[in-house]
């Protein structure tokens, strides 16, 4: 690795140390809200009398609200620093959590999606420039997959603990419950987090920076953003196809929770691991095979027949996921440039988020117009496609040098 960027870079004890209460913590708070709600949502609107395509709808009006606000929030960061940023998402999607419990209309479910989908870009952009500018290359990839595991801890314990407050509670009291959970993240970021600005060049030039970012990176964002958009599709598509599989085979919303949480462990077991082989070895190792295997799990899905295949299907899935664990957050750290950093993520964040929007969106019509099942397949195949163009076409950020003989 380039100037030996393993051996200088901090211990995988100290870089856990050094993000626990400003970024850890305050992610498995908003993750437990979040990973929750997403499973919730699509019941939540199956209850109240919409149908399947309206449910995967919601899940792509959060995309669209995170679409909306990836490339603006690269310019806020560029401007007030992290800390504001941070500050601001969380303060989104505690107020979009609250409106979930208070509405009671599918236009309001419709504008909550957006504000949560507005929240959640802001965090997440916010967090993946926190942690750039506050690392080595050589740490980056430990330090990103300990917050992808804290949100993978949190799809473990959101999903059971929101399916279990419906059962006893109802929907509106999971719904504040939730925004309790992501409202604590709020007061941790403001309380422990640096606002951390970077040296960059001042003025309000950020629209031309974003114009120039595009055109000197337009083979990065139509290589490796593709692959990146494959995978948020597949994240996106499982997300909702999952729990809507499960719901056409006629569980209850307990035994999906349960599903979905037990697949979260073994996805949340994975980001120790796969953070040190993307320092010691590189980004692709990892992404490749998550972007395969979630591919072939989304096409295994149509041949469930009960809890048991479903479980089955969802494990694999969680298995796949986990293998990603940070994977396209460091490529996309390593490859922004130092002095437009925050515009180049917003551009980054904004390709992967095609996915995360158009996947609900194309689940959406698929379903209306022809099967789960068909839905299922598109979704895989664009997903294989994303992993082709990672093996082939992008090349590997993690710099190597030849040891001396």
């Amino acid at each position: 690795m380039s100037e030996n960027a393993w051996a200088n870079a901090g211990s995988t004890r100290s870089i856990y140390r050094r993000f626990l209460l400003p970024i850890y913590v305050p992610t498995l708070l908003s993750s437990v809200s979040l990973q929750a709600l997403l499973v919730l949502v699509p019941l939540y609107a199956l209850d109240k009398g919409a149908g399947a395509p309206f449910a995967a709808f919601l899940i792509g009006l959060r995309g669209i609200g995170m679409l909306l606000f990836d490339m603006p929030v690269g310019i806020l960061l560029a401007r007030y620093g992290d800390k504001p940023v941070l500050i601001a998402g969380l303060v989104a999607m505690t107020i979009s959590t609250a409106m979930f419990a208070l509405s009671d209309s599918f236009w309001l479910m419709g504008v909550a999606a957006i504000v949560s989908g507005a929240g959640f870009t802001a965090w997440m952009i916010g967090r993946q420039s926190y942690i750039t500018d506050c690392s080595q290359i050589g740490e980056r990839g430990r330090a990103i997959a300990g917050m992808a595991g804290a949100m993978r801890i949190g799809g473990l314990i959101g999903p059971v603990a929101g399916a279990m407050l419906v059962t006893a509670l109802g929907f509106g009291p999971a719904f504040f419950a939730l925004t309790i959970s992501v409202g604590c993240a709020v007061f941790m970021v403001a309380a422990c987090t640096r606002n951390v600005r970077p040296n960059r060049h001042p003025g309000n030039n950020h629209l031309s920076r974003i114009k120039g970012i595009i055109k000197v990176h337009s083979r990065t964002m139509m290589t490796a953003g593709f692959a990146s958009l494959a995978l948020q599709l597949l994240r996106s598509g499982r997300i909702i196809l999952i729990p809507l599989f499960g719901h056409f085979l006629g569980l209850g919303i307990a035994d999906i929770g349960l599903i979905i949480s037990l697949a979260a462990v073994i996805d949340a077991l994975l980001f120790y691991p796969v953070g040190m082989v993307m320092d010691r070895y590189g980004r692709k190792w990892m992404s490749v095979p998550c972007l395969v295997l979630s591919a072939v799990s989304l096409a295994a899905l149509p041949l469930t027949q009960g809890f048991d295949s479903l479980l089955a299907v969802a494990m694999l899935a969680g298995f796949a996921n986990g293998l990603g664990t940070g994977s396209l957050l460091t490529l996309g750290s390593d490859l922004a440039p130092p002095e437009s950093r925050s515009e180049f993520l917003g551009i980054w964040r904004f390709v992967g988020d095609l996915g995360h929007a158009g996947g609900p969106l194309m689940i959406g019509v698929l379903i209306k117009w022809a099967t789960f099942g068909a839905a299922a397949m598109a979704s895989s195949g664009v997903g294989l496609a994303g992993a082709a163009v990672m093996y082939w076409l992008v090349d590997e950020t993690l710099r190597r040098e030849k040891r001396p003989e």
